[in-house]
């Protein structure tokens, strides 16, 4: 997570370390690796060029003046936390909870940097496989217009009658008449973006009808249940993608592919590994896992593609 420091932040930030500078002075001077203290607590260069390096500020202003502002930030932060402390609100059970999922968190994340930069690089020549195998991607790189429905997968979207729509028009009058709500829009799919499964199985049903609608399911972060897609492909053209600058990012793809490979098959060794170490009280254990193959209903109507592929996004 980053954050943005423009003119306004940094005056405010100046006038804020202006501020507590006064207040804090009277002590000893920080020398060496320590850039700061608050009631003895210090702050050292490397905790202030991490808090840097998660900064924005605008780019005519002086390394200086940022490493104050945001210097400032961080001694405001470690005073107010001390006076929450003096308040015992640490002692909180929301707090207790709140900082152990944040806890848990941020190693999980660096469990992850830790399993993907064990991941070795790409090489030119897997590269160039990748490519070969993936010609809509790159020498014959497909770029889709799409005209789009989205909408909120519903409890009763296997009995719609979606599968009955030839187009839609005729799709969103049945979501209108069932009272759901909807967004149409169009949509650019560029085939060096999206998954390629995604792209493949679009193709196989430009190739059978060209006419004929295509539903596929995401659940972007955030979203409660869900999104379904219904898909028209109105245009289609062909730019292909090659030279150096393909097989970098043919490079980039299959190492993004391979990471996250790597994520899961650790995630299955884990989960073997930690299985007879979890106990769960009754009726709170995780529901079954579907049987491989088995085709959720709510996907039922129009034609499918997977429905684990990322969504495009409308522009």
């Amino acid at each position: 997570m980053t954050m943005a420091i423009g003119r306004t932040g940094l005056l405010a930030g100046l006038a804020a370390a202006a501020l507590l500078g006064a207040c804090n002075r009277g002590g000893d001077t920080p020398k060496g690796q320590v850039v700061a203290t608050v009631n003895g607590d210090d702050i050292t260069i490397h905790e202030l060029n991490s808090e840097l390096a998660q900064a924005r500020p605008p780019a005519d202003v002086p390394r200086k003046t940022v490493e104050q502002v945001v210097l400032g930030r961080v001694v405001e932060r470690k005073m107010l936390a001390d006076v929450a402390r003096d308040r015992k609100l640490d002692k909180n059970p929301d707090f207790i909870l709140a900082e152990r999922r944040l806890e848990d968190g941020l190693l999980v994340q660096a469990l992850q940097a830790d399993i993907a930069k064990k991941v070795p690089a790409t090489t030119r020549e897997a590269a160039e496989k990748y490519m070969e195998a993936h010609p809509d991607q790159f020498a014959q790189r497909k770029i889709y217009t799409i005209d789009q429905i989205q909408f909120l997968r519903p409890p009763q979207l296997p009995t719609l009658g979606l599968q009955k729509a030839n187009t839609l028009a005729e799709v969103a009058q049945i979501l209108t008449a069932s009272k759901i709500e909807f967004r149409r829009n169009t949509a650019t799919v560029d085939a060096l973006t999206v998954n390629p499964g995604l792209i493949s199985e679009i193709g196989k049903l430009q190739a059978k009808n060209a006419q004929e609608l295509f539903m596929f399911a995401d659940q972007p972060q955030g979203a409660p249940v869900p999104v379904m897609y219904v898909n028209h492909v109105t245009d289609t053209k062909v730019q292909p993608f090659t030279g150096e600058e393909a097989i970098n990012a043919a490079q980039q793809l299959v190492h993004r592919d391979e990471v996250q490979k790597a994520l899961v098959n650790s995630l299955t060794a884990f989960r073997a590994a930690a299985k007879d170490k979890i106990k769960y009280a009754a009726g709170y254990a995780p529901p079954p896992t579907p049987a491989a193959g088995a085709t959720p209903a709510a996907t039922a109507g129009a034609a499918t593609v997977p429905a684990k592929t990322s969504a495009p996004a409308a522009q």
